[in-house]
């Protein structure tokens, strides 16, 4: 019985002592400052989310800064845009910076890092040669040479295909009836060429004379017309007159 109830108290005597060892304890987390975004030498416009890890075992709070120049120096005025109290980040968002409220040029990223035991010792990490431009230039377009077009090159030995050109028809004009001339003895006639050139003037006189024609005899059909109207008015005028003195 006293050699089963000493079993059990050792046990126990040796789980307890197993606990209390450091070893066995849950691990804490270990004292880490990382900005993962933006990286050294980037160039960042607009709402920057800075990620990255912030951690400590006993962390007070971590802050998140910025300076104007590429490195940081002693003579750095340090601006703070998030500061954070006893919460720890694991690769995620440490804060957003927005850098349209500062002019555009060169600056430095710094998170530091408190712990509650070590206030006078932070962890710091930095990210440097980092370019703000929130600027927007406009492209001037330019504009680029025409491409010339490739000569054609000439094939030795191929024989040209040969290329039918049609001429537009020329219309053949209408021969002019000429009066067939009498030969008379001891006259020579006349040849070809001189019979056309007359038969085409007297043409066009013919058509002259009757276009004239023409317009005379519509002028005096529009004359006898209008005397025709006017001897109608007349009349009508005295036959008005003789009816209102016969009235009277």
């Amino acid at each position: 019985m006293y050699k089963h109830i000493l079993a059990v108290v050792t046990a126990l005597v040796m789980i307890l002592l197993a606990a209390g060892r450091p070893g066995w304890a849950a691990p804490q987390p270990q004292a880490r400052s990382v900005i993962t975004y933006p990286s050294s030498g980037m160039t960042i416009s607009g709402l920057v989310e800075v990620t990255g890890i912030a951690t400590h075992p006993n962390i007070s709070s971590y802050q998140v800064r910025y300076a104007g120049g590429s490195e940081p120096t002693g003579d750095s005025q340090w601006v703070d845009f998030a500061i954070v109290q006893a919460l720890q980040v694991e690769d995620g968002v440490l804060g957003t910076w927005d850098t349209t409220i500062v002019p555009d040029g060169q600056y430095t990223l710094a998170l530091a890092v408190w712990g509650i035991d070590d206030a006078a010792s932070p962890y710091v990490f930095f990210v440097t040669h980092l370019t703000v431009n929130n600027a927007q230039p406009v492209a001037t377009p330019t504009s680029e040479p025409p491409t010339p077009e490739p000569m054609p090159t000439a094939v030795t030995g191929a024989t040209p295909t040969p290329v039918r050109v049609e001429q537009p028809v020329t219309p053949t004009p209408r021969p002019s009836p000429t009066p067939s001339p009498e030969v008379v003895e001891g006259t020579a006639a006349p040849s070809p060429g001189e019979n056309e050139g007359i038969g085409a003037f007297f043409d066009i006189q013919d058509l002259r004379a009757a276009f004239c024609a023409g317009g005379l005899m519509t002028v005096v059909l529009f004359s006898l017309w209008g005397f025709y109207l006017l001897a109608r008015a007349g009349v009508r005028w005295f036959l008005r007159q003789r009816t209102g003195s016969s009235g009277d």
